[in-house]
This record gives structure tokens, sequence and C-alpha cells, in this order.
């Protein structure tokens, strides 16, 4: 065979492997990324596929999005998304406008926003901000400005784009508030009245119809930031709020449980579960969690 033949059939077969890495089957195929769903006690969510289950590494804030096919979440302080196509789920996609070490990644209903908190100095208050679905990727960062300078921790948004956060009033009041979505934008906050007594409630996860809000908590009694745990509090149809209560000893365990997220069908809740604060040393990891809802919640909020 002539060498001229030979370096066609190389390029060929080059081509061909390369076409089986682009164009390959994907990694997951059918709702929820293909997984069976729990039940009432929370098991980890895709392992291998979402969730890196080695030492050190961790996975956070996992969002669906209205219609069920885009998932975007935190990896080890990066944002990932997958999308599921007419062939399966696609390979989870770091967004490079998203900077290393945002905090809270929220994908909007429409799956055209992804919404996260950064800043440069982390001694610093948080801004929020939002990259966009554009004909060229996603756009870069922006700034959503006020009223969201009250925000100092997470957040989560609701079917209508109103965005629940934790924040400070000008009293330096720690509390939840909620800015709704009208004409387009977030003309205003409002302060959502939950009675939380002892509880240090952070990380509001609302329900995508807002009938109900999972936060985590430090555990009252034990040292602060040693220990978080899950409190669900329900809207009653006046716009009054039930009183916290604890999410039980099948979701909250001696480990951190935050980052509540609700799915788009109000059948799960999604969280992450680590052995330390924020996987900011070597010595701790974090998966994300899920588990169904039916249990927990009255049948009149399912």
């Amino acid at each position: 065979m002539s060498q001229t033949k030979k370096n066609i059939l190389w390029l060929v077969a080059c081509l061909w492997v390369g076409s089986i890495q682009v164009f390959g089957k994907p990694f997951a195929v059918g709702p929820y990324l293909g997984k069976i769903p729990p039940g009432p006690i929370p098991k980890v969510f895709a392992p291998g596929l979402i969730c890196d289950m080695r030492p050190h590494q961790g996975e956070a804030w996992g969002t669906f999005s209205a219609d069920g096919n885009t998932f975007c979440f935190s990896r080890s302080g990066y944002v990932y998304i997958t999308e599921n196509t007419n062939q399966g789920w696609t390979t989870p996609k770091r967004i490079e406008s998203i900077p290393y070490m945002s905090a809270c990644c929220c994908l909007s209903p429409d799956a055209n926003s992804i919404y996260f908190n950064y800043s440069y100095d982390p001694s610093k208050r948080y801004s929020l901000r939002r990259c966009m679905r554009t004909s060229q990727g996603w756009s870069l960062q922006q700034e959503l400005g006020p009223p969201f300078s009250l925000a100092f921790g997470g957040f989560s948004l609701a079917a209508d784009n109103s965005i629940y956060f934790w924040g400070w009033d000008k009293a330096k009041l720690g509390g939840f508030w909620v800015a709704p979505f009208v004409n387009n934008t977030w003309p205003r906050a409002i302060k959502i009245p939950v009675e939380k007594g002892n509880l240090r409630g952070h990380h509001p996860g609302i329900a995508p119809d807002k009938s109900f809000l999972v936060f985590y908590s430090v555990k009252p009694g034990v040292p602060r930031g040693t220990e978080t745990n899950l409190y669900l509090t329900l809207r009653r149809a006046d716009g009054t709020w039930t009183k916290p209560q604890n999410m039980g000893p099948k979701i909250n365990t001696r480990y951190y449980e935050w980052g509540a997220r609700i799915s788009p069908d109000k059948k799960y809740m999604f969280f992450t579960r680590a052995n330390g604060w924020g996987m900011n040393s070597s010595s701790d990891t974090g998966d994300i969690y899920w588990v169904e809802l039916k249990k927990y919640l009255p049948e009149s909020y399912r």
C-alpha cells in the first residue's frame, strides 16, 4: 500500500474516532436524567453522572427548568449545565462566563438565565448576577443591582421569576425577602414574615407556586457552624407563614444539610449533604441528594 493511501486511511480513522467522541451516545436518557425517583429517604442524585462521590469533591444547587429538560448545578466551585435532547441528556458543560467560586447558582424557569452570587472580595457582600442564553452561547455576567443590594446569602426563583433571598434590612436585621417580577424586572423587595424564633434561617428554597419554603439553620443547641438542618414553612391562604418545622431525621443528619431546591412538579426536593461547610478544605466533601416530598407536605400543598 502506498504511503499516500496509508495517510488517507489514518486520517479517516482519526476523523471516525473523533466523531464517536463528539456524536456518541449521551450520558443519560429519560426524565430526571433517567434516574429512578427516591422515596421518603434521600439518596444521592445521579451518582457518577452529576455527583462525584470521591473525597474532596462537592456538588450543590441542583435546579431543573420548568419543563424538566435543563439541569443546572455547581461542582467544586464552577457552574455546569446539562440539557435533554432527542438523543438524551448532554454531558454537563461548564458555563465559562460564570467565575470560579460563584455561590448559589439557580436556573430560571425558562432555562434562558442562570443567576448566581459573586464577590471579587469574599470578605465583602456578594452581589446577585446573571448570565443569559444567546445565539452565541451564554452572555457575560451582569449585576442585577437594586433591590438586591439587600441580598447577602442564598436565593431561589419561583415559577413566575420572583426571587426569594436572604438579606439584611437597614436595621441590620437578617430575614427572608421576595422581589416580585413585574414588567420584566424586580422593582422592589418585600420582607417575608416568617417567624424563625431561635433559628438562623438562610438560603430559602421556594416552591414553584410559592406555597412553601425550605431553608437551613444551624441546629439549635450546637456550636455555630457545626451542624445545619433543613426546615419547612408553609404559606397560608392569607399570606402568613406557619411556624418552621424541622424536616426530621431522614433528611437531617449529623452532617450539613443546605441549599434546598424544589422540583417543578413539587414532587421532589434537591439539597446538599456535606461533611464540611462550603467544601473549602481538603477534608470537605458533599453531594446533591433528592427526596420525595409527599410524606413531608400536607396533601393540599403537594
